[in-house]
């Protein structure tokens, strides 16, 4: 189901990933992980990385993908969390349609 990006914020900030991304409990495979070419145009410091991460659940599952800056620190950039592409809740699988009003 196409879904505007704020809507798939929303559900994921109500939903449990955050905090099994947090705690590990997800498995992550990187599916994109680069340096952005002009990380100052976004506001970020030198040597940020784009990445686009996809996580499984415990039977081998997708059950989000985020997209981040990852700062040289370690820290995540621009709002200080992931921000959902991808997500399944009960069965329904969420993607971020930036063409969807909010």
């Amino acid at each position: 189901m196409r879904v505007s990006p704020w809507i798939i914020r929303q559900l994921f900030n109500e939903s449990q990933y955050p905090r099994l991304i947090e705690n590990g409990i997800l498995r992550s495979k990187p599916l994109r992980n680069a340096h952005l070419t002009d990380p100052e145009s976004v506001g970020e410091p030198h040597c940020t990385h784009g990445q686009l991460i996809r996580y499984y659940d415990h039977r081998g599952h997708m059950a989000v993908e985020v997209f981040q800056y990852l700062r040289p620190d370690n820290t995540i950039g621009a709002s200080g969390r992931p921000d959902p592409k991808r997500l399944i809740i009960d069965n329904t699988e969420y993607i971020a349609d930036p063409n969807l009003a909010t």
